[in-house]
């Protein structure tokens, strides 16, 4: 892995941030999240999915594509600890929208640990821009973003709530993790489950989603929502324009076999 080249493609100032502390960690997340979407092409058109970093430096910095969370936090694991940064990889278990939960493992997540302990995820496609202190409930630290309001809470076990506020009183877990350091091993048995069981999210649907300036903008295989903090438009996606779409709002020049036919 190139670390002049991987920051030069992110547009990392080097000069500036170049400690190990909370405001470098911001800085190269908010690069990272702004110049690579979160998609699932590669398991739509049944391409294997490869976690070896020269792999995922060759598909994110030369293809000018993203991936999912086993990619994207893979890749940028390794960046963080070229850096110098202590951090461990940690498995997730995601909550659904029709409330059930998901396998643990099936998220991958990372842990920095700095003067206090934060979520440092660029690989889930919802959340903010930057690190997220993890905190007991006494203690909430909240991250304002763009795209809402965010927190890490531990419970009286120790678990970690990564959550989502929905409105002024109720929040929403997103995901919870612990702090049990996981090894790639692990993750091998839900890898395969993500990219080839019919049941699996990224089996079923098209996903691609990046932050914006503005808010931020998703695609699937029949609409391309543009969300902004007081807006959300909508546009049909067809075998005409997706390629023109995936360009113009992620930098993608590819094709989705879903899409083609």
């Amino acid at each position: 892995m190139d670390i002049q080249q991987f920051e030069h493609f992110l547009k990392i100032d080097a000069k500036t941030f170049n400690q190990v502390d909370l405001n470098s960690l911001n800085h190269y997340i908010k690069r990272f999240m702004y110049t690579v979407p979160f998609e699932n092409i590669n398991v739509q058109n049944g391409v294997p999915i490869s976690v070896n970093v020269d792999d995922l430096f060759n598909k994110i910095v030369h293809q000018h594509r993203g991936g999912f969370c086993y990619e994207m936090n893979t890749l940028f694991q390794n960046y963080l600890k070229e850096k110098g940064f202590h951090l461990d990889c940690v498995s997730g278990t995601v909550h659904a929208p029709n409330d059930s939960w998901s396998r643990d493992g099936s998220h991958m997540s990372t842990i920095v640990h700095l003067d206090k302990d934060y979520i440092a995820d660029v690989g889930f496609g919802d959340l903010p821009t930057e690190a997220i202190p993890i905190t007991r409930p006494d203690d909430v630290h909240i991250i304002h973003d763009t795209n809402g309001y965010y927190r890490a809470i531990t419970d009286e076990d120790d678990t970690i709530h990564l959550q989502k506020q929905i409105d002024r009183e109720h929040w929403r877990t997103s995901y919870k993790t612990q702090f049990t350091p996981r090894n790639w091993p692990y993750f091998i048995e839900h890898l395969h489950y993500n990219e080839h069981d019919p049941r699996s999210i990224f089996v079923q649907n098209l996903i691609i989603t990046m932050p914006k300036h503005y808010g931020r903008v998703s695609m699937s295989n029949e609409h391309l929502t543009v969300t902004t903090r007081h807006d959300k438009q909508k546009e049909r996606v067809t075998h005409d324009n997706y390629k023109k779409l995936i360009k113009k709002h992620f930098g993608i020049d590819a094709t989705i076999k879903a899409l083609e036919s």
